[in-house]
């Protein structure tokens, strides 16, 4: 529904910037059209404005700042977010 095709997550969760954009570069021959980035660094938005969304286009470029103004107004929008309870942890380090 959301245009998400993949998830890619670092091993053990984190992973700097430049390294994000050498990803997006290469992972699946470069054929991503960009990759969402969630960071405590960069457009705090949403409850307690304690996380940030940055977008990197297929080049791993940092969006233009159209597109991250208005990314930024949307994220001040969440009024929530949904967790999954009960399950099983995973494993970030395998």
């Amino acid at each position: 529904g959301n245009g998400v095709s993949n998830v890619w997550i670092p091993k053990g969760g984190i992973m700097s910037t430049p390294a994000v954009s050498a990803a997006i570069r290469r992972r699946e021959g470069g054929q991503a059209q960009g990759g969402i980035v969630l960071t405590a660094s960069h457009n705090p938005g949403g409850p307690g404005e304690d996380f940030g969304i940055k977008y990197n286009e297929g080049y791993g470029q940092p969006a233009g700042e159209e597109f991250t103004e208005a990314l930024y107004a949307k994220s001040l929008e969440l009024k929530s977010f949904k967790t999954v309870e009960n399950s099983s942890d995973i494993d970030l380090d395998a």
